[in-house]
């Protein structure tokens, strides 16, 4: 019997809807230098696009020095606290079946590792993954292959990277999962942006309460395939 697959999970837009708290954090600085609040709305369609477009277009006119802005949304994110009814309906329940069933599970995240460590901790589910990447843990960040290898040299030593899936929600995700020899699983309730005929989607579920059964239909053809 095969040994379950592991399992690499991007954040913010997969399993936490962050952009309220991203939001206020930029409504802080935004209006500190006499700017407007920001919305959640805004925030969704920029997050996989990175911190500088999200930054800089937040904060318009009223940008300053590029590091400096994004150093200062950073400190004054960390200080927020995340919110319980921000993780997506069924995480929970379905991170602590894929640990009992023994699938060695990492985050694999453009967020800074010290930032993405703070929301798993706020979100009581640190302790599920075996590792954490974050867009600075490497010195390079998702599309680039790099964290993927990571993550699973941490999780899954003698495991192979086409055992491995993938679960994210923008072409970043996709890409990465492409690019590290991985199976991508795509959620289509977060973020996007997703142009998936640029790489190979192996299986898309809309909400948590489906994770499992396409999980469980994609290793069954997984296994079929290889025999």
């Amino acid at each position: 019997m095969a040994a379950p697959a592991p399992l690499l999970f991007d954040l913010d837009g997969t399993l936490v809807d962050s952009a309220r708290t991203i939001a206020a954090a930029l409504s802080s600085v935004a209006i500190a230098r006499g700017g407007h609040r920001i919305t959640a709305e805004a925030v969704r369609p920029l997050v996989s696009r990175g911190v500088g477009v999200v930054v800089a277009s937040a904060l318009g006119a009223f940008a300053g020095d590029p590091q400096a802005d994004i150093a200062e949304f950073r400190s004054v994110l960390a200080a927020l606290p995340a919110e319980p009814g921000d993780l997506y309906a069924g995480v929970p329940a379905a991170l602590a079946a894929l640990q009992a069933r023994g699938h060695p599970m990492a985050i694999v995240t453009n967020k800074p590792e010290g930032l993405a460590r703070i929301l798993l901790r706020e979100q009581r589910l640190d302790g599920l993954f075996g590792a954490v990447i974050g867009g600075d843990t490497c010195t390079v960040c998702k599309p680039q292959p790099a964290p993927l290898h990571r993550a699973l040299a941490a999780i899954a030593p003698d495991g192979e990277a086409e055992r491995a899936i993938m679960i994210g929600d923008s072409d970043v995700d996709g890409e990465a999962a492409q690019a590290a020899g991985c199976r991508f699983m795509l959620f289509e309730g977060g973020y996007g942006p997703v142009s998936a005929d640029c790489y190979p989607v192996d299986a898309r579920f809309s909400a948590f309460d489906q994770f499992d059964a396409v999980l469980t239909a994609l290793t069954a053809k997984s296994m079929a395939g290889a025999g």
